[in-house]
């Protein structure tokens, strides 16, 4: 017998607390269902049982509390993969959903693309316990790494760099920037001692995306590169969700600029404003002039 949708609670599911979201499960394989709920049911975890993407999106409708999604990629009348994206776009930004793929067989392809949409975990059947509740832990962490409060954080810390930009000293004048060898090598200098620090410090001390972010695309500049979204995130070096909101941000802010590549229209290319890429460098030669002087 097909699994159906727990009733939706009589109280506010939207006063759920955020460290608890709501499962929802949607594969055609009614027995996959019910044994997926059985397995939540034993980790506590509260749920929605689905066997069609219309049932699953209503279902998301109807409870603000789903955040963790595990979808079959065979679903019936959209594929898994399409479902994903269809499930974080009426989500929104505000709804962080994390994915959990479930497929018969995980080829390469699937993994890549699983990766394209940050999914947390791609799993095969049949699913085993301990495979099933690690991946539900990982979703966890995926939602708690991206609560939408922390854009209200990096508005404040945008804002901040926006106004010592505007409130520093006119550029210097043609002569006085050093040659393009001598930013570059400066520059990846800094970018090299970034890395070095993970060596002896946990990482997340250190998180700082927009300044890596600025740091990756000046070094594009310098050396007369195109670089994608995506190839800048990574750069970041914190979750892909959160360095997407921060170029996000940037670019509204007028720091970046990002547009369709011509030749591959499946992707972004992004690079620093002219006015951004004129600061860094000046900021480049000013670290420059400093070494001299030690």
């Amino acid at each position: 017998m097909a699994s159906q949708p727990l009733p939706v609670p009589l109280h506010d599911v939207a006063a759920l607390s955020q460290n608890s979201p709501a499962v929802l499960v949607v594969d055609d394989d009614t027995t996959c269902v019910s044994h997926c709920t059985e397995m939540l049911d034993e980790l506590g975890y509260r749920h929605y049982g689905s066997t069609t993407a219309r049932h699953a999106l209503e279902c998301l409708g109807q409870d603000p509390a789903i955040q963790i999604l595990l979808a079959s990629i065979q679903t019936p009348s959209m594929k898994g993969l399409a479902l994903v994206e269809e499930v974080r776009a009426r989500a929104g930004d505000a709804r962080p959903i994390a994915t959990i793929l479930v497929a018969d067989n995980v080829t390469t392809e699937l993994a890549m693309k699983a990766v394209h949409l940050e999914a947390v975990d791609v799993l095969a059947k049949p699913l085993g316990f301990d495979a099933y509740a690690a991946a539900l832990r990982r979703a966890m962490r995926f939602i708690a790494l991206r609560r939408p409060q922390s854009d209200n954080a990096m508005g404040q810390q945008l804002a901040r760099l926006i106004s010592a930009l505007e409130l520093k000293s006119p550029l210097p004048i043609a002569g006085q920037i050093g040659a393009d060898k001598d930013v570059s090598a400066t520059l990846r200098a800094i970018i090299a001692s970034r890395g070095l620090r993970t060596r002896y410090f946990p990482a997340d001390m250190f998180a700082d995306p927009a300044w890596d972010i600025l740091l990756d695309l000046a070094r594009a500049d310098v050396d007369k590169q195109q670089v994608s979204v995506s190839s800048v995130c990574i750069a970041a070096s914190v979750p892909m969700s959160t360095a997407l909101r921060w170029v996000r941000l940037m670019t509204e802010a007028g720091l970046l600029s990002r547009w369709t590549d011509p030749k591959d229209r499946r992707r972004d290319l992004i690079a620093l404003t002219d006015q951004t890429a004129a600061n860094m460098r000046e900021y480049l030669n000013a670290v420059q002039a400093m070494l001299k002087k030690v």
